[in-house]
C-alpha cells in the first residue's frame, strides 16, 4: 500500500505557509481506539493514529483550522481527487452529501462522516480509500480523517466513529 496520503496535495510553498498558520490548536481531548496506535501530532496535524493490522493499516489524522477552512463541498472534493474518485457534479454532491451520517462529539458538536468508500466498487478491497469527518466548533472546524485500502477503511469503520465521538474541548 502507498505510504499517507497528503492532508493538503500538492501546492505551493507560500500557501502551504498561509495554511498551516490558520493550524488552530484546541483544547482537544479524545479516546484512542483499541488497537490503535496514538502518534505525537506534527505539522498541521494535532495527533496521528495508526491501526495495528500491519497487512492492511489505516492511518487516521486529527487536524483542526481556523473558520470554516473552506466548507464541506470543496474538502469533500479534494478528498475524492486524492483517493481517485472523479468528483460529481453539483447536483449529485449534495445529493452525495446530504446522505452522509450524522453523528454528535462527546460535547454535542455536530460532524458529518462523509464516507467515500459508498462511491467505489464493492468488489474493490485494495484501492485507496478513505472516511472523512467534520466537526464544526466555535472558530474552528476540526477534520478526523482515515486512509488506506477500502477493505481496511471499511474494517475500521466502527473505531473511526467512536473516535469523533469521543472528541471534546477540554
Amino acid at each position: 500500500m502507498p505510504g499517507p496520503m497528503p492532508m493538503t496535495g500538492a501546492m505551493d510553498p507560500q500557501t502551504q505557509k498561509m495554511l498551516e498558520a490558520s493550524v488552530a490548536r484546541p483544547p482537544l481531548s479524545w479516546t484512542t481506539p483499541e488497537g490503535w496506535q496514538e502518534i505525537p501530532g506534527s505539522g498541521m496535524r494535532l495527533v496521528t493514529f495508526r491501526s495495528a493490522d500491519a497487512n492492511d493499516p489505516v492511518e487516521c489524522a486529527l487536524v483542526s483550522l481556523a473558520g470554516d477552512a473552506g466548507g464541506l463541498d470543496p474538502n469533500a472534493a479534494r478528498w475524492m481527487r486524492q483517493v481517485n474518485i472523479v468528483v460529481p457534479e453539483a447536483p449529485d454532491m449534495a445529493e452525495f452529501l446530504a446522505a452522509q451520517k450524522k453523528i454528535k462529539t462527546k460535547d454535542g458538536f455536530d460532524a458529518t462522516v462523509i464516507d467515500l468508500t459508498r462511491l467505489q466498487s464493492r468488489d474493490d478491497l485494495e484501492s485507496p480509500s478513505m472516511t472523512a469527518t467534520v466537526i464544526t466548533l466555535p472558530d474552528m472546524t476540526v477534520f478526523v480523517k482515515m486512509t488506506g485500502s477500502r477493505g481496511a477503511v471499511l474494517k475500521n469503520r466502527d473505531q473511526f466513529e467512536a473516535l469523533c465521538e469521543s472528541l471534546k474541548l477540554n
